[in-house]
């Protein structure tokens, strides 16, 4: 603790981590998204629904084909990328969730609908690097996402005592 009176506080966050996210982190593995999703973080929680990882794997030929990596090299990196989200089923998440996201993505991306239905039964926002999505959100009345760079400054905050 600071000498100064002044507390840290860690101010503890709940992230739904999008599919674009773990992509982004195989362009670049030693990136900001990668260096935020490996390293154990205590004041952040990353949570996604595990169509997550269906949507990686449904793209995971395109991303080797791209980076020029192996199959093997390609599943090593994804492990590593997401072994601190803690995954929902997709099954858990109650119907009227699921419809209200399918009807909210629509227009935007159907693909994305999972997300925004983790959000609507969790409340958190979605860290995604998606503009169409965060844009097509924000014009449906749904400001639900968070950037890299507004996670980055909303993980620390110093209070005066």
């Amino acid at each position: 603790m600071p000498n100064d009176g002044t507390k840290l506080l860690l101010k503890y966050m709940i992230v739904i981590s999008d599919a674009n996210i773990i992509f982004s982190c195989f362009y670049k593995p030693n990136g900001a998204i990668a260096t935020i999703l490996k390293e154990e973080k205590k004041n952040i929680q990353f949570i996604a629904p595990d169509f997550l990882l269906e949507e990686v794997e449904e793209h995971l030929s395109e991303i080797m084909a791209k980076t020029n990596i192996t199959k093997i090299k390609a599943r090593a990196l994804l492990k590593e990328f997401t072994k601190n989200i803690t995954f929902y089923k997709l099954d858990d998440i109650p119907d009227e969730y699921i419809d209200k996201a399918h009807k909210i993505v629509e227009n935007i991306d159907p693909d994305d609908y999972p997300f925004v239905a983790l959000h609507l039964k969790q409340g958190h926002k979605i860290w995604t690097c998606d503009v169409k999505l965060i844009n097509g959100l924000i014009e449906e009345g749904y400001d639900i996402c968070i950037t890299t760079n507004e996670l980055r400054a909303k993980t620390y905050k110093k209070l005066s005592k």
